[in-house]
């Protein structure tokens, strides 16, 4: 029988054995130094790295986006008349609404505070420019604009004003020094698509100079300069009409307040001095608000089937190209705000669907019907 284990194998040396045959469990001095200098040239890497990279370190630490408000640069006009506009603060960077001029009459309120702004002076002359201009005893608003060489319409536009009888001594106008417009910038509006709807020549570079814009983005509720047309869009107006209109129809804006269109009489592309708006067949047109009627009638060309209404303030508020007027409408009477005037239409245009042309004007002087309801 084998033996289950073997007494003739020599016993191996243990590696941890010393010199002496003792167990000895201590490393070697070699190895301490070379973890020692492992070490160090750790050490001296992550020092090197910290003194050349030191953004790096920073990690998941990001910069915060910063969003600058984009305002027209303006200054004062070199010629006009005594004027003397006070300059902002030095160092300030973003003026508030306490920048814009005031009426000191409570009453003769005509001017939104959150109108044009005036900045530090720009180097650029192709950027629009603004000055004040304080109404004396004796001007009205036809006088002061000629004197600046600039239509009514620019001034009512600029001063977002519903009451030109509200212009009187005491009230601070600003003065572009061009004619032009303002217009509020609304959803899914682009500087392209906004110089294409007021003027085919005007370019959207051009726009963004003329406002001293960084760059070509705009924001919704922004206020931008629009050269050389007669009013603008805006809705955010101090109410100082004496009287409310309405809608006078439940259809659709398809062209707005100093937008171009082809003049249906003439067939000449015109500014329009009023608004268009699209509906179906039969829908009613109403009277804007309450008011006597002065003019009706019937044109084979231009207004069509017409009414014009006058109301208290020198307001007058006209309906164009209805389908037919209501038989109880007559030159002299009365009519309520809201009541029918007759049904809309494409009388006197060759216009492809049912359009009403409204019109709300004051003393002969157009306004945008957009800034009364």
């Amino acid at each position: 029988m084998g033996k289950d284990y073997y007494d003739d194998m020599q016993e191996r040396p243990s590696w941890r054995a010393g010199r002496d045959g003792s167990d000895n469990t201590r490393p070697s001095k070699g190895l301490i130094w070379t973890i020692a200098l492992g070490i160090a040239i750790c050490v001296v890497v992550i020092v090197i790295w910290y003194q050349f990279f030191p953004a790096q370190s920073k990690g998941s630490q990001g910069q915060a986006a910063v969003i600058e408000e984009v305002l027209p640069e303006v200054k004062e006009i070199a010629d006009a008349p005594q004027i003397q506009p006070t300059e902002p603060a030095e160092g300030s960077t973003s003026p508030s609404g306490a920048d814009a001029p005031v009426v000191d009459n409570e009453s003769a309120r005509a001017i939104d505070s959150q109108g044009p702004v005036r900045r530090t002076p720009t180097t650029s002359s192709a950027s629009i420019q603004y000055a004040e201009h304080l109404v004396k005893d004796g001007e009205d608003l036809a006088s002061i604009a000629a004197l600046y060489n600039l239509k009514p319409q620019t001034l009512i536009s600029v001063n977002q004003i519903r009451n030109i009888q509200a212009v009187k001594e005491g009230v601070t106008l600003i003065i572009p020094d061009r004619d032009g417009q303002l217009y509020t910038v609304r959803e899914g509006d682009m500087l392209s698509t906004i110089a294409r709807k007021y003027s085919p020549t005007l370019g959207w570079k051009t726009l963004q100079e003329l406002n001293n814009l960084k760059n070509e983005k705009i924001f919704v509720g922004q206020k931008l300069f629009i050269p050389d047309t007669s009013s603008s869009s805006l809705a955010q107006l101090t109410d100082v009409s004496p009287i409310q209109f309405q809608k006078p129809s439940v259809g659709t804006i398809s062209k707005l307040f100093g937008q171009s269109y082809k003049n249906p009489t003439t067939g000449a592309d015109e500014v329009l001095a009023g608004i268009l708006i699209e509906g179906d067949w039969g829908e009613a047109v109403v009277a804007s608000a309450k008011g006597e009627v002065v003019d009706a009638g019937y044109e084979k060309k231009g207004r069509g089937r017409f009414v014009v209404l006058s109301h208290e303030g020198g307001y007058r508020s006209s309906y164009y190209h209805l389908e037919n007027i209501d038989p109880e409408v007559k030159i002299g009477m009365s009519l309520e705000k809201g009541q029918t005037i007759g049904s809309i239409g494409t009388s006197g245009t060759d216009y492809g669907r049912p359009t009403l042309f409204f019109s709300i004007e004051q003393s002969g002087i157009a306004l945008d019907p957009m800034q009364f309801f």
